[in-house]
């Protein structure tokens, strides 16, 4: 089975290299609206900073408000980082945060800032690939046990 995640390094270590989160935020009504959003870095406290462009219609209400980041590895390992919202539009961290692709999400009407996801609380599953999965449940009807087909955990930040 795939090993646990006990670390903030744990986390960075095993998202190493995947770069689409799905963040979720209250909207203007009061419920929870998902949209893609690429990651730009997650820190060793278990922060994760992306780059928005402010004048989205998101991006203002998030701040300050609860967020909600799920990432999702190679399709064994989901986690979610659960926290609060941070716009920050200083210059200096937008430009630590870009990269080569950035760019290519902001034209000359954008207004690129920085969205920090402040995590308080990251929660993690993991599951094997489906042939494990079959054959765990198939020893479980043998065995008359529970399957063994994934692990979860909380980490607190």
């Amino acid at each position: 089975m795939t090993a646990e995640l006990e670390t903030v390094n744990d986390v960075q270590t095993r998202l190493k290299g995947v770069r689409t989160a799905m963040v979720t935020t209250p909207d203007e009504r009061g419920t929870l609206s998902s949209r893609p959003v690429t990651i730009q870095k997650i820190t060793a406290d278990g922060d994760i900073w992306f780059l928005v462009d402010l004048s989205s219609d998101w991006v203002r209400p998030a701040g300050g408000g609860a967020i909600n980041v799920a990432v999702i590895d190679d399709d064994e390992t989901w986690v979610s980082f659960a926290g609060r919202a941070e716009v920050v539009s200083d210059p200096a961290k937008v430009d630590d945060l870009k990269d080569t692709f950035s760019d290519a999400f902001f034209d000359e009407a954008s207004e690129p800032v920085a969205l920090r996801a402040v995590t308080d609380r990251i929660e993690w599953w993991t599951a094997a690939g489906t042939m494990t999965q079959l054959f765990e449940i198939a020893k479980a009807k043998v065995t008359e046990s529970k399957p063994d087909v994934g692990d979860s955990g909380t980490i607190e930040v």
